[in-house]
């Protein structure tokens, strides 16, 4: 498939410190950026198998290999695209925009991506600068679920991190059920579960208990439909951050919303870099983690 991707991304080392973006260190952003870009380059053209008689790399994996254009969504100061390494710096291109305020960057990633719908790509994809992509088939998912239930449905990953070393909890999904208040902002009216046939078995969507995964992927119909509403670039940060606000506010008032439950969360996962989740785990936590696996 063709891809377009933003990436949102901004560092402010006076920022405060309530994201990595807002923290003095740029190092945890360097490295989280460079993992997303690394992981992207992996599903594109450079694919090839062994072939041992004639010691050649010939091409391999041809119907999982994407062409993904990545757009990094600046205001042109807080960034941290300067400091890359070298072997980086040409995997994408710089977007430098005018935000009303840096809080209003997603937005401005929001339209730049509306206004490439003339370039006919496939999927139009909107990242945080920290998610990594670790399935080969994470894409074609996306737009198997699209064609499986309609351009009003909308399925979203789940986000994981991983612990570096044996842990209690290995793998954690770090989008937690919201408290209803907060989780009513965004879905007011929870859609019924939906079941698919898949190669192995039946999978089953449901509403998500916390709608934010950072990221969305459109496809060309469905980000034209988007951008016809009247809350289209509305600016609304009204949930929970700016942040989360970009990346979900707007996708949860156009489209019905959906996760694979949490029994087949796997099926479609997102990385987030670091394990700034994993020191959210209490005591009592990690004894049931501890529990499940006896």
């Amino acid at each position: 498939m063709r891809i377009l991707l933003a990436v949102v991304h901004y560092w402010n080392p006076e920022g405060g410190g309530l994201h990595g973006s807002l923290r003095p260190n740029p190092r945890p952003r360097i490295e989280a950026f460079q993992q997303q870009l690394l992981a992207l380059q992996r599903l594109g053209g450079h694919q090839a198998q062994l072939n041992i008689a004639s010691m050649a790399a010939e091409p391999a994996n041809n119907q999982l290999k994407h062409r993904i254009d990545i757009k990094v969504i600046t205001d042109g100061k807080h960034h941290v695209l300067d400091r890359l390494d070298e072997p980086y710096r040409g995997l994408f291109q710089m977007v430098i925009t005018e935000p009303s305020s840096p809080r209003h960057l997603g937005f401005e990633a929001q339209r730049f991506l509306a206004s490439r719908l003339d370039q006919n790509y496939d999927l139009y994809v909107y990242f945080e600068d920290d998610l990594i992509v670790l399935d080969p088939w994470f894409f074609h998912k996306i737009e198997w679920f699209r064609l499986q239930t309609g351009d009003d449905c909308l399925i979203l990953p789940h986000r994981i991190e991983l612990a570096p070393h044996p842990h209690a909890v290995d793998r954690f999904f770090i989008d937690g059920q919201m408290p209803d208040n907060e989780l009513r902002m965004v879905v007011p009216h929870p859609e019924a579960a939906i079941a698919a046939q898949w190669p192995g078995g039946t999978l089953y969507f449901e509403s998500p208990r916390n709608p934010h995964a950072g990221c969305f992927a459109l496809s060309a119909s469905q980000l034209h439909h988007w951008s016809n509403q009247p809350w289209w670039q509305d600016g609304d940060i009204s949930w929970i951050s700016p942040l989360e606000s970009a990346a979900t506010l707007g996708i949860a008032k156009t489209f019905r919303l959906f996760k694979p439950v949490m029994a087949q969360a796997s099926w479609l996962e997102l990385q987030h870099w670091g394990q700034s989740f994993h020191c959210l785990i209490g005591d009592k936590v990690s004894t049931l983690a501890e529990q499940n696996l006896d």
